[in-house]
């Protein structure tokens, strides 16, 4: 029997669609997903997630942890939270597990199985998040836990809009890479949400067991602006910020590592396009490695390292 936080949103009968719009996908959902009511998307891509009907083993797939993965299946098996399976980057089935958080379920459909709709519909998810500077966008890439949402929170403080959390979409329009922004909160832990006076509400909260909480944005437009920098974060033990321009092959080499769901591409054996989808991105943008400090009270130093480089000849921070 499910349990009563799942079971709420789960009916015995053909659960009614919901409609909801984020990123590129229109979603169609049988399971209620509270987290995108009020986001707003382009919705170009349909997506069907239904209820029951995940198969046991996908054909011809590569094992990876918790996953097995084909050119056009994707099988998650998540312990106490759900099984999920996406397929032609138009269909998920999902089986909560009882007693599954809801929290849980979602976080998992809005990253993982996400992730896996971006890859199976050609799209590069880059582990990044970002803002707009002009007619353009920043991204901050990072392994979890870099500061990439907490850079983006800071910088939002100062007048930039968010164009990502966690993960910035990258889509070919008419042979130019552009992002499809997808941003309708930032995840950030408590840590982070005292340092900018914000409150944590439990109902806010990604994971039922974290101290990480979701900090609602407001709509964003339908633009899709051009990537202009790649930041990557390094954590550095202590010394100040300083901000150091990569070579090409550098910041291609980097962008490989931290494409979201990057096992995807390692298991489909998709590296060649990956490549050229990141080689594509770099006709426009510019790579760097930004080293950052540990501790809140070195963030106004590196905060003045990026507003140097998102405006060159103005340290205003207005947008």
């Amino acid at each position: 029997m499910l349990g009563i936080s799942t079971a709420a949103r789960i009916s015995e009968e053909k659960p009614a669609k919901n409609t909801y719009f984020f990123g590129p996908f229109r979603l169609e959902s049988e399971f209620e997903i509270p987290e995108l009511k009020g986001c707003a998307g382009l919705g170009t891509i349909p997506v069907d997630i239904r209820i029951g009907g995940v198969p046991l083993d996908v054909d011809g797939a590569t094992y990876g942890k918790f996953c097995r993965v084909s050119a056009t299946e994707y099988l998650l098996d998540i312990p106490h939270v759900a099984r999920f399976y996406v397929a032609n980057g138009s269909l998920v089935c999902m089986e909560p597990a009882p007693d599954a958080p809801a929290a849980d379920i979602s976080t998992y459909l809005l990253g993982s199985v996400f992730g896996a709709l971006c890859h199976q519909n050609g799209l590069l998810p880059l582990h990044a998040s970002s803002v707009r500077v002009g007619d353009g966008v920043t991204a901050f890439l990072g392994d979890s836990g870099a500061g990439k949402s907490t850079m983006a929170a800071c910088l939002q403080g100062r007048g930039y809009a968010i164009a990502s959390d966690d993960i910035c979409l990258l889509s070919d329009e008419a042979g130019e890479m552009r992002v499809i922004p997808v941003a309708g909160w930032l995840k950030l832990w408590r840590a982070s949400l005292d340092h900018l006076g914000e409150t944590p509400e439990e109902r806010n909260r990604v994971y039922s067991e974290d101290d990480k909480y979701r900090l609602y944005l407001e709509a964003q437009t339908g633009e899709r602006p051009v990537l202009r920098n790649l930041v990557f974060l390094e954590k550095a033990g202590d010394g100040k910020a300083r901000l150091e321009p990569l070579s090409v092959p550098e910041t291609l080499a980097r962008m490989m590592q931290l494409t979201y769901l990057g096992y995807i591409t390692e298991l489909t054996g998709s590296h060649a396009q990956v490549f050229g989808q990141c080689a594509h991105v770099l006709k426009e943008a510019n790579g760097y490695r930004l080293v950052v400090p540990w501790g809140f009270e070195e963030m106004d130093g590196v905060l003045r390292v990026v507003e140097d480089l998102l405006n060159p000849t103005s340290n205003s921070g207005a947008v």
